[in-house]
């Protein structure tokens, strides 16, 4: 029942044989075990990685991307200083590496400061 099957289907022309509602916690399990063929995803859930799972690209753009944003106050967006120091962070994160970082907290259990600390160590080594 969620709109973005609904895209998917009317723009690809997909009929699916049977369709399951899971919890968004089990879906993951689902899919990793073979119980379901697809599911929607988030596509920096760190249980991506932590299964394996293949995210399919979407070449006709039935889905619709959603890409993180930052969002400063009224007062902080007139902070020029903070607006420098955020500003190289602007496409300087892979889906690859958020997905890493999500694992880390979400399946390895390890804190937000370590997420954080392995993506400042991506960032300063990306080309």
């Amino acid at each position: 029942s969620r709109p973005e099957w609904y895209a998917l289907r009317d723009t690809y022309n997909l009929e699916f044989k049977d369709k399951k509602s899971f919890d968004p916690s089990l879906m993951y399990t689902a899919v990793a075990q073979s119980e379901v063929d697809v599911i929607s995803a988030f596509s920096t859930d760190g249980r991506i990685a932590a299964y394996d799972l293949a995210v399919l690209d979407d070449p006709r753009n039935a889905l619709p991307p959603y890409d993180a944003v930052l969002l400063c106050s009224p007062t902080a967006s007139q902070d020029q200083g903070l607006l420098a120091a955020l500003r190289p962070l602007v496409r300087s994160i892979s889906d690859d590496a958020m997905r890493e970082a999500n694992k880390i907290v979400d399946v390895d259990k390890g804190t937000v400061g370590e997420a954080a600390n392995y993506l400042i160590e991506q960032i300063t080594q990306a080309p």
